[in-house]
């Protein structure tokens, strides 16, 4: 990390005494004496708005079996292709970081629980991350998922904790209110109608609705909700007739291009397949892109870029990018040794973001020799463009 690392024993005190000084006397201070699990792959991602304003979030340093994996969060200036390293100094990491963005300058990153750090501190940055404020703590802690936090323009926050709670707040962090769980969705008739198994996302919409995604057991349903302030209802896309018989997950749902952007996994095993959706507004129709099967292979990580693009990778080796509503998945290059997310840009652009012990690099996808360009047609190949060492303290979690 850019800063020395608190030991994760003492999380709990010392990230009172160091990053979250104010609104430590609701924080947990009794030890589990339990590790938490390791992060979800899935906390590894990218997020970059229409100027290509944008973050990523990758793991880095040592195995996790020894607490010297900890997670960095880079970010991209609108208009400039140079990364910076933004993880805001303080707190050990081990747990995952989950940031939030308001389309503007603003971020709010939470730390997820580890070890005996059993709760979230959060930061807050109104300039890109050059500087970080206290926001938080949050207890219980952020759930192991990439939208677990959600911001508008307005300051307004919500978060996924652990367990399945729903809470609403402001960027301060010093005030959360319940606003529901996956036991009281579940209960909802949206909720019975999907077959809730567990909640997944958290986001606004672009009119600053609060919307929680979920996971279905009720095959064909699609488990995205609106808040109507006296309840919840059902805000996703109609039965997709390809999926009917099939389960889905939503994985992403984020405020993102024309509106609203989600990605779904549909089915399971060999007959798993992911499906972007997009829709303007709460109450708009929602535009499915056809299913990108990729059977057994491991979703290690997403991306969410201007105009509603999206990007995954599949066992951290192969890459597949949709440029946006009516757009066909479109296959990468095969992806660089140690590839972490994808990041997407303007114009389709995009970049291959690899992590290795304290070494970010960022390949750039460019004309070249095989596979296909940024621009959807021609041979296309990696290009390093930009690498940034990074200080990892190790043994400071242990």
């Amino acid at each position: 990390m850019n800063a020395t690392r608190r030991r994760t024993a003492l999380a709990s005190g010392l990230a009172c005494a160091g990053l979250i000084a104010a609104g430590c006397s609701s924080s947990p201070t009794a030890s589990t004496g339990q590790a938490a699990a390791p992060a979800a792959p899935l906390l590894a991602t990218s997020f970059a708005a229409a100027a290509g304003a944008g973050w990523a979030v990758v793991q880095m340093g040592g195995p996790a079996a020894q607490h010297n994996n900890f997670w960095q969060l880079f970010v991209r200036q609108a208009g400039t292709t140079r990364w910076r390293l933004a993880t805001p100094p303080g707190v050990a990491d081990n747990g995952g970081l989950v940031v939030a963005g308001d389309g503007g300058g603003s971020m709010m990153t939470g730390f997820r629980p580890s070890q005996d750090l059993t709760f979230s501190p959060l930061a807050a940055s109104s300039n890109g991350g050059t500087s970080w404020s206290p926001a938080g703590p949050l207890t219980p802690g952020l759930a192991a998922a990439p939208d677990a936090l959600a911001a508008t323009p307005a300051g307004q926050v919500i978060a996924l904790t652990k367990g399945g709670g729903v809470v609403f707040g402001s960027k301060s962090g010093t005030a959360w209110t319940h606003l529901a769980s996956a036991k009281t969705v579940a209960a909802t008739p949206a909720g019975k109608a999907c077959g809730l198994t567990g909640l997944t996302a958290a986001a606004f919409s672009r009119a600053g609705v609060p919307m929680l995604a979920a996971s279905c057991s009720h095959p064909g349903t699609v488990g995205i909700f609106g808040d109507t302030g006296s309840g919840w209802f059902p805000a996703g896309p109609a039965r997709p007739p390809a999926l009917a018989r099939e389960d889905i997950a939503v994985v992403r749902l984020a405020a993102a291009g024309p509106g609203v952007t989600a990605l779904l996994r549909a089915g399971s095993g060999k007959d798993t397949s992911l499906i972007a959706a997009w829709s303007r507004g709460i109450d708009s129709p929602w535009a499915l892109s056809a299913p990108l099967h990729v059977g057994a292979r491991q979703l290690s990580s997403t991306a969410i870029g201007p105009g509603g693009s999206i990007g995954v990778t599949l066992n951290a080796a192969h890459g597949e990018i949709l440029a946006g509503p009516g757009a066909s998945w479109r296959a990468l290059p095969a992806l660089p040794r140690w590839a972490a997310t994808l990041a997407l840009g303007p114009g389709g652009q995009a970049d291959a973001i690899t992590a290795h012990v304290g070494t970010f690099s960022d390949y750039r996808l460019t004309p070249g020799s095989s596979g296909s360009s940024p621009g959807g047609s021609g041979p296309g190949r990696w290009t390093l463009a930009q690498t940034i060492k990074v200080p990892i303290q190790y043994g400071s979690s242990g």
